[in-house]
């Protein structure tokens, strides 16, 4: 068998059978850790199944792979590569994990998961899958950006190439949808319900914020569902692309696209919450003045409750448009801002609202100053602070919220935890659609963290939610340390 392996290998390949010729011009940024891995490693035509190279590596494990190495080629031509492919015989189990693949070719690394047991036994908190990509330095060179997620989308493992994208770390676990722009959210998650049920891989575009350089980047992305080796490794895998040199158009045309897109959008919508969100209330005080018509001194008294109720629905709703409005058309204003002040201002104007009296933890510095657009980040924490009131757990000893800063060398980060009654897993996906209401206890528009996220934008910044349900939520707003109008 060995021999019959060499001959197939040798026959196979079209020039001189060594691991030190030149690679394929879309593989050559891999030359050197291809022939430095410490795992087998090959590049495979996919549509004649020949192998095309093989490093030191897989020359050294050849009596081991050769049965291996038909399996997968039968398991290749019969379903492709857009599936997991295990090999196991007796007292020997591998993974073929594809890399990367451009014009019919793909690079593949061989794992030895029972290497992988034994080294972590004393460590079994890290899977087999994380573990290999901890050891890979071959996917901290690759151009593509590349980030494993758990069934949550909470990260567990990326490589460099994200943090220059993102231009920022991370902190650990944090949501990756949330940190993406996502133009058509509903069709994104209709095909992520298709890989849940079977569908190998999808493709969707993006845009991210890069923090450092405070620019967009347009992101093809490409995700693969990771299971079937161990429970613990189901996940996702995102392999991002930047295309932001593809896109012919100049800077400043793509911009005006995307800005006349967003005002079409928005336009779209606020038509059609005039019928949801102005008829409503409009009806209603129609026919309370009516019944008021023909009622008694009494009665009319009775009324007033329902007359200012609907007056503040219409109230509320005509100010959320004004702020949509105001952010899209409205120049950035920068100036330095004092974090706690502000705070406490909004702390005691809701409170004023609502009139309770939550028990309020402040974990920001007297003089903590940040740089930004004062008019719009109030905006943004009163939302989030009449969210808190309003989802307020009443079956709970005490209301809590707490607000905390801190900052690395990109951005500040602003946290606004509560103890309320949570977000149910089922809502979270739609928080941050307009005019979204997630419960019953909701008697506003749907539009509060919608317009959160999009002032956000506007000055730079970002914002995402954790919440466990019946517990606890946080809204976490990241503005950028180096603001520029």
């Amino acid at each position: 068998m060995i021999e019959h392996l060499d001959h197939k290998l040798i026959k196979n390949l079209n020039v001189p059978f060594s691991v030190n010729q030149d690679m394929d011009k879309s593989f050559i940024a891999f030359a050197d850790v291809f022939e430095n891995c410490n795992d087998p490693m090959f590049i495979i035509d996919l549509d004649s199944c020949k192998i095309l190279k093989i490093n030191d590596e897989f020359l050294k494990n050849k009596e081991l792979l050769s049965d291996a190495l038909d399996y997968f080629k039968n398991k290749v031509e019969e379903f492709g590569l857009n599936q997991t492919i295990n090999f196991q015989a007796d007292g020997f189990k591998i993974y073929f994990n594809k890399l990367y693949n451009s014009d019919g070719k793909a690079l593949v690394q061989i794992l030895n998961l029972e290497k992988f047991n034994l080294e972590n036994k004393a460590t079994k908190s890290e899977n087999h899958f994380l573990a290999s990509l901890n050891k890979n330095k071959l996917l901290n060179k690759i151009p593509s950006g590349i980030i494993f997620t758990n069934d949550e989308f909470e990260s567990i493992w990326y490589n460099e190439r994200i943090k220059q994208l993102f231009g920022r770390e991370f902190e650990n676990r944090f949501k990756f949808i949330d940190a993406i722009y996502i133009k058509d959210i509903s069709a994104f998650w209709n095909k992520i319900n298709k890989l849940k049920s079977g569908l190998q891989e999808i493709s969707f575009s993006c845009v991210i914020r890069n923090f450092s350089k405070s620019k967009e980047i347009f992101i093809d992305a490409t995700v693969v569902k990771v299971d079937s080796i161990e429970k613990s490794d189901n996940g996702y895998v995102f392999i991002l692309k930047d295309v932001t040199e593809n896109i012919h158009f100049s800077e400043e045309i793509t911009k005006q696209n995307l800005a006349l897109n967003q005002i079409n959008h928005e336009l779209d919508k606020f038509l059609y919450s005039v019928s949801h969100n102005i008829r409503g209330p409009v009806a209603s005080l129609e026919g309370l003045l009516k019944v008021i018509e023909i009622s008694d001194v009494q009665t009319v008294n009775e009324l007033k409750h329902h007359l200012r109720l609907n007056l503040r629905l219409l109230n509320g709703f005509v100010n959320d448009i004004s702020n949509v409005a105001t952010n899209i058309h409205t120049h950035v204003n920068l100036k330095e801002v004092n974090l706690r002040d502000l705070v406490e201002q909004l702390i005691l104007f809701v409170n004023n609202i609502y009139n309770l009296k939550p028990k309020v933890t402040l974990k920001i510095p007297n003089d903590y100053s940040i740089r930004t657009d004062d008019d719009r980040l109030e905006i943004i924490i009163k939302y989030i602070l009449k969210n808190s009131f309003q989802y307020r757990d009443t079956g709970k000893d005490a209301f809590k919220i707490e607000v905390s800063v801190t900052q690395n060398e990109d951005f500040h980060l602003i946290e606004i935890t509560d103890n309320g009654i949570g977000i149910p897993e089922k809502v979270k996906p739609h928080i941050f659609d307009m005019f979204y209401r997630g419960t019953e206890l909701s008697n506003g528009n749907g539009m509060g963290l919608y317009n959160s996220r999009e002032i956000l934008k506007k000055i730079g910044g970002t914002m995402n939610v954790e919440s466990k349900d019946r517990e606890w939520t946080t809204a976490k707003i990241y503005l950028p340390i180096n603001n520029k109008e």
